[in-house]
């Protein structure tokens, strides 16, 4: 009989500014470097993210529900966050 290892994934934590991680998504969605299901729909990525990577508040040390990212994606791309999206990425190619 074969052993069954744990099917518990690994626990991935994003411990920085929250604003720049969407930033940083957004600008990969735009470019085209990052789909979900071959589209690009920016608050499905950043769900389906949020279902694999914690994103930390460096101010509270808590993990951020997938309902402020997503109300952090709809600031960014309203504008609100002027110096994020305005930032060059290229680096991260």
């Amino acid at each position: 009989m074969r052993e069954v290892k744990s099917q518990t994934p690994a626990i991935i934590e994003y411990r920085g500014d929250p604003k720049r991680y969407i930033a940083v998504i957004l600008n990969a969605i735009d470019h085209g470097r990052l789909t979900y299901d071959g589209v690009s729909n920016s608050e499905q990525t950043i769900r389906a993210l949020a279902t694999v990577i914690d994103v930390i508040s460096p101010k509270t040390g808590k993990v951020l529900s997938v309902e402020t990212l997503v109300s952090y994606e709809k600031k960014e791309h309203s504008g609100e966050f002027t110096d994020y999206c305005e930032g060059d990425f290229d680096e991260l190619k």
